[in-house]
């Protein structure tokens, strides 16, 4: 082995343990905060050794989902208002606007990674820290104020619990769009399902589509889903 390809195997090596580290955090706020504020700078160099290709896939499939839904949503219109919940980075703000939507808003619990997203200059606005705690209500986004959320990379072990879905419903307006990834191995440890199900029988959101088993890292798949807030 050439000592390009040894650099690169324990670059790829350090890689997978930095994004395996996360999947054994707790799940309290302030762990999850403070491992993204030390990891935000060796992010998106890790994920892409991984092959992480989760953001551009959940957006390739935001654009295809149905032209009209409700009364008023039309995905084609680039200047709905769509909000990036745990945005990290900005990976999946970068793969919006090449789409061509405008008006994207987002935060992360980790200000070290908006930090980095603010550099990607895809924001309108971008909030940060421990007040964007995605399983409590987060007072910077009223109810029924977006068009469309979306959420990669969150919905993960160690990370939030799947009843986090129900603030995306809440900041998401009736007829909108709420989009998750789901990790393989998170939706087959938690009761998403079971959460999914009862917000349908509560007439909460309705099931638009999923991709079950879809394109997300090297190491597994995810699934996807979008669902219409009623």
């Amino acid at each position: 082995m050439s000592k390009t390809s040894q650099v690169k195997t324990q670059e790829t090596l350090n890689s997978f343990d930095a994004i395996k580290e996360a999947h054994k955090l707790s799940g309290k706020p302030d762990e999850i905060k403070d491992y993204y504020d030390q990891w935000s700078k060796n992010y998106d160099h890790d994920v892409e050794n991984e092959e992480y290709c989760g953001p551009e896939y959940i957006t390739a499939y935001f654009d295809l989902l149905p032209k009209k839904l409700g009364k008023f949503l039309n995905l084609r219109d680039p200047e709905i208002e769509i909000l990036d919940a745990g945005c990290g980075t900005g990976l999946v703000g970068v793969a919006l606007r090449r789409k061509g939507y405008k008006n994207i808003d987002g935060f992360d619990i980790s200000s070290g990674m908006v930090e980095a997203a603010e550099k990607t200059d895809c924001y309108r606005n971008l909030e940060g820290g421990a007040e964007c705690d995605l399983t409590g209500q987060i007072e910077y986004y009223a109810d029924n104020q977006y068009d469309a959320s979306i959420s990669c990379g969150v919905f993960t072990l160690g990370h939030v619990p799947p009843t986090a879905v129900e603030e995306m419903i809440r900041f998401t307006k009736p007829g909108g769009l709420v989009v998750v990834s789901t990790r393989k191995s998170y939706y087959d440890s938690t009761n998403f399902q079971q959460v999914c199900d009862r917000l349908q029988a509560e007439k909460k959101v309705k099931l638009v589509s999923s991709i079950i088993d879809g394109p997300y890292i090297a190491e597994e798949g995810a699934h996807y889903w979008a669902f219409e807030v009623l």
